[in-house]
């Protein structure tokens, strides 16, 4: 099951019971690319790291995607369910053009055409599995792998890109280095997508979805539960905001496992298979699932090189949390600081597009003069208390020099609301007392609205630090998430070396 846009997923589930043969059902098939070679496996196809707490199992008929997690400690058995090929633990990545058309015309599945360019790293919905071409392991507790992926909406129609894996063994689970390197013919910039970073799907007995929802992150303040038994919940997939960067999947004895991404701020996730179903002794080739996705929103270039990584954490709920709670204590800074030598650092666009990857010292951002046009940041976490200063370290330059060099940006800063405590976006699915609680959820748990500062700036291509003192704004109070840069309607460029705050 790949899911990424809320439009799709209109759309999907409808076909979700048949749009895949499960598993176990689908034979051997590879469809080669001239020049490489598939790594021989073998008759055995799984490879295995494991100490005295996790063992952790890779399928190399499926890409090296992950098909087993024990916390052996706890008498787990094995966690992930690989009911057809869009679960497991494994790389998925969506950008432009949606319907994707292949390169001698082949036409994506009506059921996923709405995903667009969707590699994946077992397989496709066709039956074509996903190959691995380079396998190095040291026997003990690190396995590196480079696989060619299929294009999931497809039959047979491989990626234009690599996908490359480190799994690193540690005492309380596995991290996950995760790189994807494009080499598509398509040269077209499309915009910003929604990233699984990565998913995350366990059997029936880890159903319990659990996250920190709120404006106090690493405080140890009281967790929300998403998704529990007999609450109705789960699915259609829960999108919630967590500024503590982790969610969990546990048992009814609060046993599972978590996934901490620094970089994501942002999830969805939730159960699939109903109440019923929640805590049935079901194993990996069964329907239930729970599924945890941090998500991302980035550009993916036809020629970028990108990579994350991600903790996976096995153990109790308060086991869990502390070890994220340690993690980050490297990953947090007070406030945000975008550099942006080398790196969008997650930023993306509307209405504008920038030079492309690889990136200089700079975002080299285009404005038409025709549409609205805006720089958005990545979803994070600050205190308005510990960033009283934004600092904009950029150069406009305007396309007629002699044009008045005379102009303002719009600063646009969002706030942490009571909305993002809450777990109002969940579907009413067509049930009117549904709909009724949503609304009476959104008037309880408002969403707070932007906070806007017209900025004057100087369209003489001159580079500059701009100070925006943003301390004496009333609004400017508690929590915030994101920040915007809309830029004025005239055909110029926006250079931007550095956005970020001090206090």
């Amino acid at each position: 099951m790949k899911y990424s846009f809320l439009a799709t997923l209109l759309c999907a589930v409808a076909t979700l019971l048949t749009a895949s043969l499960k598993a176990d059902d689908k034979p051997l098939k590879y469809v080669d690319v001239p020049g490489e070679t598939r790594f021989d496996f073998g008759s055995d196809p799984m490879r295995y790291l494991e100490n005295d707490r996790v063992k952790l199992g890779l399928d190399l008929s499926l890409g090296g995607a992950v098909v087993y997690l024990e916390d052996k400690a706890n008498n787990s058995g094995n966690m992930i369910n690989s009911f057809d090929w869009g679960r497991q633990i494994q790389l998925s990545y969506y950008s432009g053009p949606a319907p994707f058309i292949g390169p001698n015309g082949e036409k994506p599945s009506p059921s996923w055409a709405g995903l667009g360019w969707n590699p994946i790293q077992s397989g496709d919905c066709g039956g074509y599995r996903s190959q691995v071409l380079k396998f190095e392991t040291n026997g003990v507790d690190e396995i590196f792998l480079q696989a060619r992926p299929m294009l999931w909406p497809h039959s047979g129609v491989p990626a234009e890109c690599l996908f490359e894996c480190r799994y690193r063994l540690t005492e309380v689970g596995f991290v996950l280095d995760a790189t994807i390197v494009n080499d598509r013919s398509d040269k077209t910039q499309y915009p910003g997508t929604s990233q699984e970073t990565p998913a995350l799907y366990t059997n029936a007995p880890w159903y319990k979805l659990v996250s920190y929802l709120g404006d106090t992150p690493f405080e140890n303040e009281p967790v929300t539960v998403l998704v529990d038994k007999n609450d109705g919940k789960g699915w259609p997939w829960v999108g919630y905001y967590t500024p503590e960067n982790w969610s969990a999947l546990v048992n009814k004895d609060n046993y599972g496992v978590g996934v901490y991404q620094p970089k994501s701020f942002y999830a969805s996730s939730g159960f699939y298979g109903g109440d019923a179903n929640k805590g049935a002794n079901l194993g990996p080739k069964n329907e239930p699932t729970g599924y945890i996705a941090p998500r991302e929103t980035t550009i993916l270039d036809w020629n970028i090189r990108r990579t994350y990584s991600v903790a996976f954490i096995v153990g109790s709920l308060d086991e869990i949390r502390a070890e994220v709670y340690k993690m980050a204590e490297k990953d947090r800074t007070p406030a945000p600081n975008w550099t942006f030598n080398g790196d969008r650092r997650n930023w993306t666009y509307l209405g504008a597009e920038d030079e492309g990857f690889p990136i200089g010292d700079s975002l080299s951002v285009n404005v038409d003069g025709e549409r609205d046009a805006k720089a958005l940041s990545p979803e994070t976490f600050w205190k308005a208390s510990d960033a009283s200063v934004l600092e904009i370290d950029a150069q406009f330059v305007p396309k007629d020099a002699t044009s008045s060099p005379d102009d303002k940006i719009v600063v646009a800063l969002t706030p942490v609301s009571p909305a993002d405590s809450a777990d109002y976006l969940q579907w009413s699915e067509g049930s009117k007392d549904k709909e009724k609680e949503r609304i009476e959820k959104e008037k309880a748990f408002p969403r707070l609205p932007q906070i806007k500062v017209d900025v004057p700036v100087k369209f003489d291509g001159e580079r500059r630090t701009i100070r925006v003192d943003l301390g004496k704004i009333e609004a400017y109070r508690g929590a915030m998430k994101r920040l915007e840069l809309k830029f004025p309607k005239r055909e110029s460029k926006a250079v931007l070396y550095r956005v970020g705050f001090v206090q």
